[in-house]
């Protein structure tokens, strides 16, 4: 039995589709197995199907009876009145409990649970910005309270990435300081990673439709992605599909996967050569695409979707566009060799510094602190 229990708390979970919910359990996982810490989740949106409970054990799950600040109030209250927790870790974003994008009211309820547990917070999300004809203008507002009050009433704080740690940091705050946590793969770490000469000579293109869509707009870079690896494939992975995924780039066939589970894209990926995605290059760290592209060994490949200034020494798990296109020979093609040691630079970035077990460590330290 572990001797330290704690309250996760997370938007969705599985079998539903939510990136927060999947690494709030592989997290717990890991605490559970290396760490001594059990958790018990619990959840603000219920599925329509609810997960095995033998499944996560020696982790346990409830969930609020709908997604409302109200109702969660009344079974986290349940909750801590039937068991006790050393600590309680919120994996926080601006629309993870709120669709529309007005989270106080919930922020609020985590105000009354700080007064009876330690909170501590993973920002996974800020709050969003855009121009006045967008939601985000309008909310931002409320959404910069609810970072606030949650960054005033936290013990320990978490997040991916440094624009984040900035943002969060404008606000007055009781507690230790925010720390970087790259996101980790939520598909799986192969404990055996293959030589890029043993997989297939295919490219994929895995993510949300919208962000896979913006990527195929962009069909030159991809054009030159496939030729300088030698990719004869792309392999399209992800929900959602329509006239905005080709069949074709430059020639290329795209093969359109669909919906896969966790065991299958791992699959997918421990066979592949690269991974492209379209991103932001300031806040990679939050890409669990990325990530678990980087943790199978496959080379990472971010196309920049806008200028931002990034630190051009900072250590990361992806290879841009730029560099990939200076490294290519007179025909165009990047030598096999060298391939192979972009992939052993990014995979080795993932295995020190982003994997499940550092996020577990430093987690786990900062709850015992």
């Amino acid at each position: 039995m572990s001797d330290t229990t704690i309250l996760q708390i997370a938007s969705g979970f599985k079998p539903s589709t939510d990136g927060v919910g999947d690494f709030a359990r592989l997290l717990g996982e890991a605490l559970a197995k290396n760490h001594g810490i059990r958790t018990h989740f619990l959840v603000y949106r219920k599925p329509q199907q609810l997960i095995d409970p033998a499944e996560i054990a020696p982790n346990t799950i409830s969930y609020a009876d709908g997604a409302s600040p109200q109702q969660f109030r009344s079974e986290l209250q349940a909750v801590l009145e039937r068991d006790k927790f050393s600590s309680a870790l919120l994996h926080y974003g601006s629309y993870a409990y709120s669709s529309d994008g007005k989270p106080y009211a919930f922020c609020e309820v985590m105000e009354e649970l700080a007064r009876r547990l330690a909170l501590h917070v993973f920002f996974h999300e800020v709050y969003a910005e855009g121009p006045p004809w967008k939601r985000a203008f309008w909310t931002r507002g409320e959404q910069m309270r609810s970072v606030g009050l949650l960054q005033k009433i936290r013990k320990a704080g978490f997040t991916s990435n440094q624009r984040f740690v900035t943002q969060i940091e404008q606000f007055s705050s009781n507690g230790s300081e925010i720390l970087r946590i790259p996101i980790f793969s939520n598909v799986g770490e192969p404990s055996e990673i293959s030589a890029l000469s043993a997989r297939k000579r295919q490219m994929v293109i895995f993510g949300q439709l919208p962000t896979r869509s913006r990527l195929y707009q962009k069909k030159e870079v991809l054009e030159m992605v496939c030729r300088s690896i030698g990719a004869d494939k792309i392999v399209d992975a992800g929900s959602g599909s329509g006239p905005e995924i080709p069949d074709f780039v430059a020639g290329t066939p795209v093969e359109r996967m669909g919906w896969m589970s966790e065991a299958q894209l791992s699959q997918l990926l421990a066979e592949s050569l690269a991974g492209v995605i379209g991103y932001w290059p300031d806040v990679w760290a939050k890409s669990g695409v990325i990530a678990s592209y980087a943790a199978h060994g496959v080379l990472p490949v971010m196309v920049a979707l806008e200028p931002r200034p990034v630190p051009k020494d900072e250590p990361r798990s992806y290879v841009d566009v730029p560099e990939l296109e200076s490294l290519r020979s007179p025909d165009g093609r990047i030598p096999e060799e060298v391939l192979q040691q972009l992939v052993d630079r990014t995979h080795g970035f993932y295995v020190a510094h982003q994997s499940i077990e550092r996020c577990a460590e430093t987690v786990a330290s900062a709850i015992r602190a």
